[in-house]
């Protein structure tokens, strides 16, 4: 799914030991995505977007920027994840974000960032 953009931004994706709790990680010093091993389809397909995100924003883990760039890597993940129609057509039917989730094929975290960003943007 993400193919092309790993490769136009010479990003390389490696499985590796993080540290606990952690998913995945951006190294902007190496312009690497690394993924924690055994992760579930769903959650490594989310895990690899976020983690791209970082890549196109150029976050490069200045602590004091940390929540800003989580959220803006949250939504931009989010709508590479999420149409949109499927995202209205979903809402229509379900009303939490883990119905939504499980319907639309991505994590609860994902219907979050997604709603936040809908909110954001259509002011």
């Amino acid at each position: 799914m993400f193919e092309n953009l790993l490769g136009k931004l010479h990003v390389h994706v490696i499985e590796t030991d993080l540290p606990n709790g952690w998913w995945g990680a951006y190294d902007i010093t190496t312009n690497t995505i690394g993924l924690r091993r055994l992760l579930a389809p769903i959650q490594r397909r989310s895990t690899l977007s976020h983690e791209l995100a970082h890549a196109v924003l150029k976050h490069d883990g200045h602590h004091e920027y940390q929540s800003r760039h989580e959220r803006a890597a949250e939504e931009l993940s989010a709508t590479w994840l999420i149409r949109h129609c499927d995202f209205q057509h979903a809402a229509r039917i379900y009303s939490t974000p883990t119905a939504l989730a499980h319907e639309l094929n991505v994590l609860p975290r994902d219907v979050h960032a997604y709603a936040r960003f809908i909110q954001r943007t259509q002011k």
